[in-house]
């Protein structure tokens, strides 16, 4: 590797990480499986956009609805989070969003949320 490329794919890497620790709204983006036989998807998403630090948690099915499976329903979901209940306490980084995702896990009719961390992101 150039010395140049190298250069300047540390200094992206530093300015990305920089950036990031200032921030106090991320967002992630997962497969998300609930059952909706059990319980409502409309009721598993309200108790998700009610988790402290969630502002917006949208959706998107991969699959048509008469292709799903009810007990293992499928929807990749897209959470925003801001870190104001944190910041002022314990402090608010990328790595609160763990957290969050086993809080989603906690919420009745979820099965399972899985995010990579390739898809958090700073807002």
């Amino acid at each position: 590797m150039k010395l140049d490329s190298l250069r300047t794919l540390v200094k992206e890497e530093l300015n990305k990480h920089l950036n990031e620790e200032y921030q106090d709204k991320f967002k992630m983006v997962g497969m998300l499986i609930t059952n909706i036989k059990k319980r409502p998807q409309k009721e598993i998403f309200s108790d998700i956009r009610s988790i402290p630090g969630v502002t917006v948690a949208s959706v998107k099915e991969p699959m048509e609805y008469s292709e799903q499976d009810t007990e293992k329903f499928q929807s990749i979901m897209t959470v925003k989070v801001d870190g104001h209940p944190w910041i002022a306490s314990s402090g608010f980084d990328r790595t609160k969003m763990e957290d969050i995702r086993k809080a989603i896990l906690k919420v009745e009719g979820v099965l399972s949320y899985n995010v990579n961390s390739d898809n958090i992101s700073a807002l």
